[in-house]
């Protein structure tokens, strides 16, 4: 094959995929003139609406002034009828004045003192009158003027109490001569259709048409959408693009048909010329690729011609050309390409180690990170988790020292009191485990339970601060129970931090609802509120880690913005999912909690049986701990609930020096003591051959499994973390202790 012939395979490789962008270009072109057009047509339409929205809120601004008159506050109605006739908008719209009672006193239409109609629109009067808003009408039959109008209505109180209503009639001439002052493309259609889809006013055929249904498409769309198009036949048949909005104040359809030959005839016509333009440059790069594919055959013949005589043993004849010696192009190509080759790889090695150097930093970067989340993670989740309980606990303890006296309160108070530190414990144990918790790793204890016992324990937990702004709780639970399965103190959480929420964010004396119910195999939880809201931008973030909206000067709600980021969690855990709503800013919020709920698989809820009250032998106990509360409250307890002889001190110096004297029978040692550590006291009490057989309990805040190891080096035979159950104390001193049978402890003073 020629060296032509390949020249000419390259031109039309070169021209083929040239060919056939241009087509797609072209199509793209027909496409973007079509979408132009398409522009200028909505152009157009919200113009019109624009137009149409000005001759409204004019004619409400000119209703406002003559309300304001003089002459209608002093009850000259003959002054007030000659300015509002003065105020008529041409011979298509006059003006109406109502009494409260929706009686005609003067109508523009007619001369001062003319008959008016009885009472026509008393509903309109009255909601006009109730709501103080401007209102505007459909198209409507008009009782004087015997024809179709449109009316534009406002509330016109007065300083005495009296209340008027006023109101400017159109006659649908009115905005058909509005539209025609539009200057809009031949064969296009303008149309204002009403809320019922009937038409006010348009520029084709109006007489017949005014106050009849437009095309059921049009109306349906215009229902769905604010603003958008469609393609169908107008009513006269005709194709044809409409493109509607709708009016601000009335509500009105707003609607421009333009036939779609108009619209693609334009298009087309541009992609002609394109298309013309397109082609002719083919053929200009034709002609070109044939001039110089012919002068690269000339130039290479030559070249070829004097390798022949130079192989021939000739002296080649001076060549004069265009295109450098094949030799030499050759010759520089293979040096350029080598030179090129060797700072390629050069370039390619230093680009792997730039690469792995910037690997290696990410990766430490995203490290960083990730540990400093968790760390966080872990911070906020204590701080929430442990501050939910104390609300109840704080009540608690205020109402035992109103009513000391008052045994039932007493008793109360204890039982909130011991459930809430329990509750506070079992929180405690799950986050000790620090690498389980920076991980994201929680362990949910489940259990079969009743929703009501949890929705009570949260009500108690928030009651405090509902209480304190004056809210009302409102709670609508079924009759029956709802049985499910999950975590009960994860679960109290999830609904304290969202009652939490609501109340913190309603303003004073306002409503919290709290709805149960049973879709399927899944309960549903509703929490609402009439407080703040959420705004449009914090609505799709607001269950995203310390988001929060924007704190005002007179908001002290507080907080870090992890409540509602802990209860995503935790009701993803359950295999559950949490949502919020809100209608907007000061309209209140709702958030739904939807749980698993599979009540065939679930068996009787057992009840858990109580400790026995049963006390064992009495004991002479040492309490040694420098919390004086924590010490003086244990020993109360103990004393009280299981008759032991009890002494207390806050440093292991004395302890030490009592110990002989006291001869206690068991020990409770803090291990953070002010002059030296629990272990050690415990070592030097065991040192005594008389305590070498006494109970040690090591009650501390160290709970990691090296601090019990350590409590058992020292000699202890039981490691409680704090706060302890008092009740398992208790079990603790009934044991039977190594080396002997326990001593009787005498009461002490």
């Amino acid at each position: 094959m020629h060296i032509r012939a390949y020249l000419f395979l390259m031109a039309a490789g070169i021209l083929v995929p040239v060919i056939v962008f241009a087509g797609l270009a072209l199509g793209m072109l027909q496409n973007a003139e079509r979408d132009a057009a398409l522009r200028g047509l909505k152009e157009t339409t919200n113009s019109i609406a624009l137009l149409v929205d000005r001759e409204l809120y004019s004619a409400e601004a000119g209703l406002r002034v003559l309300g304001g008159s003089p002459s209608l506050a002093e009850g000259d109605l003959k002054a007030f009828y000659a300015q509002a006739r003065r105020a008529n908008r041409g011979s298509t719209g006059w003006t109406v004045l109502f009494d409260a009672q929706g009686q005609q006193l003067i109508n523009t239409y007619l001369p001062y003192g003319s008959e008016l109609p009885k009472p026509h629109a008393a509903d309109l009067v009255r909601q006009v009158i109730a709501t103080q808003k401007t209102y505007v009408s459909d198209v409507i039959p008009g009782p004087v003027a015997k024809g179709l109008v449109t009316t534009v209505t406002v509330p016109v109180p007065l300083d005495d109490g009296k209340r008027y209503v006023l109101t400017v009639a159109f006659a649908t001439d009115h905005f058909t001569r509005l539209i025609a002052s539009v200057d809009v493309p031949p064969g296009w259609v303008v149309g204002i259709i009403d809320s019922e889809g009937r038409f006010i006013a348009r520029s084709q055929n109006p007489g017949a048409l005014i106050g009849k249904q437009a095309r059921p498409e049009l109306v349906a769309a215009a229902a769905r959408a604010h603003t958008g198009q469609i393609r169908h036949n107008t009513l006269e048949g005709t194709e044809a693009y409409d493109v509607f909005t709708h009016s601000g104040l009335s509500g009105w359809t707003l609607a421009v048909a333009a036939p779609v030959e108009l619209i693609e005839r334009s298009a087309r016509h541009a992609s002609f010329v394109a298309a013309m333009g397109l082609l002719a440059a083919m053929l200009c790069a034709a002609a070109l690729a044939l001039y110089f594919g012919r002068q690269h055959v000339r130039s290479i013949a030559r070249a070829v011609k004097a390798a022949t005589d130079l192989g021939a043993g000739l002296s080649p004849q001076p060549v004069r050309s265009r295109v450098v010696e094949m030799n030499e192009l050759h010759t520089a190509l293979h040096a350029a390409g080598e030179q090129m080759l060797q700072a390629q790889a050069y370039r390619r090695h230093a680009e792997a180690d730039r690469q792995a150097l910037l690997e290696g930093e990410k990766k430490a970067r995203q490290m960083a990170e990730q540990q400093n989340s968790a760390k966080d993670q872990f911070l906020a989740m204590l701080g929430h988790e442990l501050r939910n309980p104390l609300a109840p606990i704080s009540t608690a303890a205020q109402l035992l020292r109103l009513q000391p006296g008052d045994a039932r309160r007493v008793r109360y108070a204890s039982v909130v009191i011991s459930r809430q530190v329990e509750h506070m414990n079992r929180l405690l144990g799950d986050m000790l485990d620090v690498s389980r918790v920076t991980r994201g790793l929680v362990t949910l204890n489940l259990e079969d339970i009743e929703l009501d016992a949890v929705i009570e324990r949260a009500l108690e937990q928030t009651h405090s601060l509902v209480e304190s702004a004056q809210h009302r709780v409102e709670l609508n639970l079924p009759p029956t129970p709802i049985r499910m399965r999950g975590d009960k103190t994860r679960l109290v959480q999830i609904f304290a931090n969202l009652l939490g929420n609501a109340a913190k964010y309603t303003p004073p004396n306002g409503r919290i609802g709290i709805e149960a119910r049973l879709e399927g195999e899944h309960v549903v939880v509703v929490v609402s509120d009439t407080g703040e809201g959420l705004a449009p931008e914090l609505a799709p973030r607001v269950f995203e880690l310390f988001s929060q909206g924007e704190r005002k000067p007179d908001r002290a709600q507080g907080g870090l913005g992890l409540g509602l980021a802990l209860v995503r969690s935790l009701v993803e855990l359950h295999g559950g999912t949490v949502a919020a709503a809100s209608p907007g800013p000061g309209q209140g919020s709702s958030f739904t909690v939807t749980l698993p709920c599979e009540p065939a698989a679930l068996g009787p809820v057992i009840p858990k049986r109580r400790r026995g009250d049963a006390r064992g032998p009495s004991l002479r106990v040492m309490i040694v701990d420098d919390n004086v509360d924590g010490a003086i409250s244990l020993s109360l307890f103990l004393d009280a609930a299981g008759g032991h002889n009890v002494c207390t001190y806050y440093d292991a110096g004395a302890a030490l020096a009592w110990a002989e004297s006291e001869a206690p029978d068991a020990f409770i040692l803090d291990i953070g003591l002010p002059d030296i550590t629990g272990y050690e006291l415990a070592r030097r009490l065991r040192a005594m051959p008389r305590f070498r057989t006494s109970l040690f309990i090591a009650l501390t805040g160290y709970g990691q499994p090296q601090d019990q190891q350590l409590a058992r080096d020292a000699g202890f035979d039981h490691h409680l973390a704090k706060p302890a159950d008092p009740q398992y104390v208790l079990e603790l001193l009934r044991l039977p202790r190594k080396g002997g049978t326990r001593r009787a402890a005498g009461k002490r003073a």
